[in-house]
Protein backbone atom coordinates (compact mmCIF):
# COMPACT_ATOMS: atom_id res chain seq x y z
CA UNK A 1 0.00 0.00 0.00
CA UNK A 2 2.83 2.62 0.68
CA UNK A 3 4.13 2.22 -2.74
CA UNK A 4 0.99 2.34 -4.46
CA UNK A 5 0.48 5.85 -2.52
CA UNK A 6 4.25 6.91 -3.14
CA UNK A 7 3.54 6.18 -6.88
CA UNK A 8 0.14 8.11 -6.33
CA UNK A 9 1.84 11.30 -5.01
CA UNK A 10 5.10 10.92 -7.10
CA UNK A 11 2.86 11.41 -10.41
CA UNK A 12 0.52 13.60 -8.91
CA UNK A 13 3.69 16.43 -7.95
CA UNK A 14 5.14 15.23 -11.38
CA UNK A 15 1.76 16.62 -13.20
CA UNK A 16 1.42 19.13 -11.24
CA UNK A 17 4.91 20.87 -11.43
CA UNK A 18 4.65 19.84 -15.55
CA UNK A 19 1.63 21.84 -15.80
CA UNK A 20 2.51 24.82 -13.97
CA UNK A 21 4.90 25.28 -16.71
CA UNK A 22 4.56 26.61 -20.05
CA UNK A 23 3.98 24.11 -22.96
CA UNK A 24 7.16 26.25 -24.96
CA UNK A 25 9.50 25.62 -22.15
CA UNK A 26 12.75 24.82 -23.57
CA UNK A 27 15.97 26.00 -24.31
CA UNK A 28 17.79 25.61 -27.76
CA UNK A 29 18.36 21.54 -28.03
CA UNK A 30 15.87 20.43 -25.70
CA UNK A 31 11.81 20.81 -25.03
CA UNK A 32 9.23 19.37 -22.82
CA UNK A 33 5.39 20.08 -22.49
CA UNK A 34 2.84 19.07 -19.92
CA UNK A 35 -0.58 17.24 -20.85
CA UNK A 36 -3.15 17.13 -18.53
CA UNK A 37 -4.41 14.24 -16.76
CA UNK A 38 -7.33 12.33 -16.84
CA UNK A 39 -8.43 12.73 -20.52
CA UNK A 40 -8.22 9.59 -21.95
CA UNK A 41 -10.92 8.85 -24.66
CA UNK A 42 -12.48 5.45 -25.21
CA UNK A 43 -14.94 4.56 -28.24
CA UNK A 44 -16.37 1.85 -29.57
CA UNK A 45 -18.13 0.86 -32.57
CA UNK A 46 -21.74 -0.39 -33.87
CA UNK A 47 -22.51 -1.18 -37.28
CA UNK A 48 -25.94 -0.29 -36.84
CA UNK A 49 -27.47 1.42 -38.45
CA UNK A 50 -25.61 0.85 -42.18
CA UNK A 51 -24.07 2.31 -44.27
CA UNK A 52 -21.65 3.88 -41.68
CA UNK A 53 -22.74 2.51 -38.33
CA UNK A 54 -22.18 4.41 -34.88
CA UNK A 55 -19.00 5.38 -33.27
CA UNK A 56 -19.84 6.34 -29.61
CA UNK A 57 -17.31 8.11 -27.51
CA UNK A 58 -16.66 8.75 -23.83
CA UNK A 59 -13.47 9.72 -21.31
CA UNK A 60 -12.05 7.22 -18.48
CA UNK A 61 -10.29 9.69 -16.34
CA UNK A 62 -9.72 6.38 -14.27
CA UNK A 63 -7.14 4.80 -17.21
CA UNK A 64 -3.46 5.85 -15.80
CA UNK A 65 -1.51 3.90 -18.41
CA UNK A 66 -3.09 5.12 -21.58
CA UNK A 67 -2.66 8.75 -19.82
CA UNK A 68 0.05 11.15 -21.31
CA UNK A 69 1.40 13.66 -18.72
CA UNK A 70 4.08 15.65 -20.83
CA UNK A 71 6.27 14.95 -23.62
CA UNK A 72 9.83 15.69 -24.03
CA UNK A 73 12.96 16.30 -26.67
CA UNK A 74 15.94 16.35 -26.71
CA UNK A 75 17.67 17.36 -30.07
CA UNK A 76 21.82 16.83 -29.19
CA UNK A 77 24.60 15.32 -30.63
CA UNK A 78 23.57 13.06 -33.22
CA UNK A 79 20.26 11.79 -32.24
CA UNK A 80 16.88 13.26 -31.09
CA UNK A 81 15.02 11.47 -27.86
CA UNK A 82 12.04 11.77 -27.68
CA UNK A 83 9.87 10.76 -24.00
CA UNK A 84 6.53 9.84 -23.85
CA UNK A 85 5.71 10.37 -19.99
CA UNK A 86 2.38 8.59 -18.68
CA UNK A 87 0.69 8.88 -15.64
CA UNK A 88 1.43 5.28 -14.65
CA UNK A 89 3.08 3.06 -16.94
CA UNK A 90 1.79 -0.65 -15.46
CA UNK A 91 3.49 -2.94 -18.05
CA UNK A 92 3.98 -2.76 -21.52
CA UNK A 93 2.37 -4.78 -23.29
CA UNK A 94 -1.05 -4.06 -24.60
CA UNK A 95 0.04 -0.61 -25.58
CA UNK A 96 0.96 1.66 -28.75
CA UNK A 97 3.08 4.75 -28.72
CA UNK A 98 3.45 6.84 -31.98
CA UNK A 99 5.57 10.23 -32.03
CA UNK A 100 5.13 12.49 -35.09
CA UNK A 101 8.10 14.53 -35.96
CA UNK A 102 8.29 17.63 -38.54
CA UNK A 103 11.35 18.54 -39.62
CA UNK A 104 12.57 21.50 -41.51
CA UNK A 105 12.75 18.95 -44.11
CA UNK A 106 9.57 16.16 -43.93
CA UNK A 107 7.31 14.23 -41.99
CA UNK A 108 8.09 10.85 -39.98
CA UNK A 109 6.56 9.00 -37.42
CA UNK A 110 8.03 6.56 -35.16
CA UNK A 111 5.68 4.13 -33.54
CA UNK A 112 6.05 0.95 -31.04
CA UNK A 113 3.97 -1.47 -31.67
CA UNK A 114 1.61 -4.09 -29.29
CA UNK A 115 3.59 -6.94 -29.19
CA UNK A 116 3.88 -7.93 -24.98
CA UNK A 117 6.73 -10.26 -26.05
CA UNK A 118 9.42 -7.94 -26.75
CA UNK A 119 8.84 -5.16 -23.72
CA UNK A 120 8.93 -3.16 -26.17
CA UNK A 121 12.05 -4.17 -28.65
CA UNK A 122 9.63 -3.45 -31.65
CA UNK A 123 10.09 -0.12 -32.76
CA UNK A 124 8.94 1.45 -36.67
CA UNK A 125 10.34 4.67 -38.03
CA UNK A 126 8.10 5.95 -41.20
CA UNK A 127 8.13 8.59 -44.19
CA UNK A 128 5.17 10.26 -42.93
CA UNK A 129 4.67 12.59 -46.46
CA UNK A 130 2.01 11.04 -47.95
CA UNK A 131 -0.84 13.03 -48.45
CA UNK A 132 -4.10 11.88 -46.92
CA UNK A 133 -6.77 10.64 -49.28
CA UNK A 134 -10.40 12.78 -49.01
CA UNK A 135 -12.81 11.21 -46.49
CA UNK A 136 -15.21 8.77 -47.44
CA UNK A 137 -19.08 9.10 -47.06
CA UNK A 138 -18.27 7.92 -43.37
CA UNK A 139 -15.74 9.95 -42.69
CA UNK A 140 -13.17 7.56 -42.93
CA UNK A 141 -9.43 8.45 -44.69
CA UNK A 142 -5.89 6.62 -44.67
CA UNK A 143 -2.64 7.54 -45.79
CA UNK A 144 0.17 4.74 -47.32
CA UNK A 145 3.43 5.49 -45.59
CA UNK A 146 6.90 3.90 -46.08
CA UNK A 147 9.63 2.57 -43.45
CA UNK A 148 12.97 4.15 -43.26
CA UNK A 149 15.82 2.06 -42.86
CA UNK A 150 17.90 3.26 -39.64
CA UNK A 151 20.62 1.55 -38.22
CA UNK A 152 20.59 2.45 -34.08
CA UNK A 153 17.16 2.86 -33.79
CA UNK A 154 16.56 1.98 -30.57
CA UNK A 155 13.34 2.58 -27.59
CA UNK A 156 13.28 1.57 -23.73
CA UNK A 157 10.82 1.94 -21.35
CA UNK A 158 10.46 2.34 -17.71
CA UNK A 159 7.78 1.21 -15.45
CA UNK A 160 9.40 3.05 -12.39
CA UNK A 161 9.50 6.40 -13.50
CA UNK A 162 6.45 5.52 -16.49
CA UNK A 163 8.20 7.15 -19.41
CA UNK A 164 8.70 5.18 -22.91
CA UNK A 165 11.48 6.67 -25.46
CA UNK A 166 12.74 6.42 -28.69
CA UNK A 167 16.30 7.52 -29.70
CA UNK A 168 16.41 8.40 -34.02
CA UNK A 169 19.98 8.92 -35.00
CA UNK A 170 19.89 12.32 -36.80
CA UNK A 171 20.76 10.70 -40.09
CA UNK A 172 17.96 9.05 -40.26
CA UNK A 173 15.55 12.14 -40.23
CA UNK A 174 17.87 13.69 -43.10
CA UNK A 175 20.25 15.48 -40.25
CA UNK A 176 17.67 18.10 -39.50
CA UNK A 177 18.30 21.61 -37.81
CA UNK A 178 15.11 21.08 -35.99
CA UNK A 179 12.42 19.06 -34.88
CA UNK A 180 9.05 19.34 -33.61
CA UNK A 181 7.22 16.31 -32.02
CA UNK A 182 3.30 15.08 -31.48
CA UNK A 183 2.64 11.99 -29.39
CA UNK A 184 -0.48 9.60 -29.20
CA UNK A 185 -1.12 6.63 -27.02
CA UNK A 186 -3.13 4.01 -27.46
CA UNK A 187 -4.56 0.34 -26.54
CA UNK A 188 -7.44 -1.77 -26.77
CA UNK A 189 -9.45 -3.06 -23.67
CA UNK A 190 -12.42 -5.99 -25.06
CA UNK A 191 -13.71 -4.18 -28.27
CA UNK A 192 -13.36 -0.73 -27.03
CA UNK A 193 -10.49 1.55 -28.61
CA UNK A 194 -8.66 4.13 -25.93
CA UNK A 195 -6.30 6.65 -26.46
CA UNK A 196 -4.83 9.91 -26.03
CA UNK A 197 -2.73 12.56 -27.65
CA UNK A 198 -0.78 15.53 -25.98
CA UNK A 199 -2.04 18.44 -25.88
CA UNK A 200 -5.82 17.49 -27.29
CA UNK A 201 -7.64 19.20 -25.21
CA UNK A 202 -5.67 22.79 -25.82
CA UNK A 203 -7.62 25.00 -27.99
CA UNK A 204 -6.11 25.89 -30.93
CA UNK A 205 -7.66 28.09 -33.58
CA UNK A 206 -5.05 27.11 -36.57
CA UNK A 207 -5.68 23.38 -38.13
CA UNK A 208 -3.60 20.95 -36.72
CA UNK A 209 -0.29 20.32 -38.46
CA UNK A 210 -0.25 16.06 -37.54
CA UNK A 211 -2.93 13.32 -38.05
CA UNK A 212 -2.71 12.70 -33.94
CA UNK A 213 -3.16 15.91 -32.57
CA UNK A 214 -1.13 19.12 -32.04
CA UNK A 215 2.91 19.01 -32.22
CA UNK A 216 5.47 21.11 -29.87
CA UNK A 217 7.96 23.77 -30.79
CA UNK A 218 10.37 23.50 -33.06
CA UNK A 219 13.37 22.29 -30.74
CA UNK A 220 16.61 23.11 -32.90
CA UNK A 221 19.90 21.21 -32.55
CA UNK A 222 22.47 22.23 -30.36
CA UNK A 223 26.20 22.80 -32.38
Amino acid sequence: MRHVAAHTLTTVALAATLLALSAGSASADRWWGADRAGDVKQWSYSPEPPPCGTFAEETTPQDASTDIVGLSVRHEGDTVEMRAHLRNLTGWGDRWITFEIQTDRRPYSVTIPRNPAKHPEDVWLMDASDVPEPADECGGTGTLNFGVPCEGLTTSASSREDYVAVVVPRSCLGSPRWVKVGLQSARTVGKRYRYDSWRRYVPDPQPTDSLIGPLGPRVRHSR
